[in-house]
């Protein structure tokens, strides 16, 4: 399997083209390292090709199993029977703050994929539809989730957030898609592979993100994201990722939410 570029190497192509290099001879340079054509190419800001396409569909069906840019930062969970990523401090307190500020200006209740409404019995917090707003802070955020994980930004759904008032929650769930929800809301991209959620801020008390089935559970910490793989090896869906937003039983919560999938927009 080729390399995917790291941040070091995405910084050396940044540089270099600052400083006026030719950009074909920084692929040939890029390509003698073992990066993929695609990945250099979309890096370097190049044209790509049908056969670059084609590569960069396979690179990413190849790697829905594990997280692509196998960052330092990210520590895995060991011993259970799913793919999940802890980061301590992913994004910074000023961050965290500008982001609660866009996402509480501009919230609706949250719905569900069963109904696709609003279910106050089952998820009572409301979200942010933040990839809809043009804004450049905004754009930053959803490139960082992009280059850290290092999936192509075109597999991302729209980056959300969620707002959470003392008392709600959101009971256990899966972020993939039932078989009978698919044709709905698959719109030919296939299934959710990655989640990437970070909290925005403390909570005083209560919600936490447990996996019942892993018999694991996050505090909200500001700053903390949590990566985790929907799906198994054989890209069937993984019960075990199912999840739950225990009720906030003092002061608030604010997280972002992004998806990935497995296909590109048609």
């Amino acid at each position: 399997m080729q390399k995917n570029l790291s941040q070091d190497w995405l910084n050396w192509i940044f540089e270099n083209i600052q400083r006026g290099s030719d950009k074909n001879q920084l692929l040939d340079i890029l390509l003698s390292e073992g990066f993929s054509v695609s990945q250099c190419k979309i890096a370097l800001g190049l044209d790509l090709t049908k056969d670059d396409l084609d590569e960069l569909k396979k690179l990413d069906s190849d790697k829905r199993n594990y997280l692509p840019n196998k960052n330092i930062s990210a520590t895995q969970i060991k011993n259970v029977q799913a793919e999940i990523y802890e980061i301590n401090n992913f994004l910074t307190k000023e961050e965290c703050k500008k982001l609660i500020f866009e996402i509480t200006r501009t919230l609706r209740p949250s719905t569900i994929a069963s109904s696709g409404e609003y279910d106050p019995t089952y998820r009572t917090s409301s979200t942010c539809d933040l990839g809809r707003k043009n804004d450049p802070f905004l754009r930053k955020i959803d490139k960082k989730i992009c280059d850290f994980i290092g999936i192509d930004s075109r597999l991302g759904e729209t980056l959300q957030g969620q707002h959470y008032l003392e008392g709600q929650e959101f009971k256990a769930h899966t972020d993939y898609f039932e078989i009978s929800q698919l044709q709905d809301y698959s719109k030919n991209r296939g299934q959710r592979s990655y989640t990437f959620m970070v909290y925005l801020n403390d909570v005083n008390e209560g919600g936490e993100t447990e996996f019942p089935v892993l018999d694991k559970a996050f505090s909200p910490v500001a700053g903390k994201g949590i990566i985790w793989n929907n799906l198994n090896e054989d890209g069937s869906p993984n019960e075990n990722t199912m999840h739950q937003a225990h009720p906030v039983l003092k002061g608030e919560k604010t997280i972002i939410t992004k998806w990935f999938r497995e296909n590109y927009k048609n």
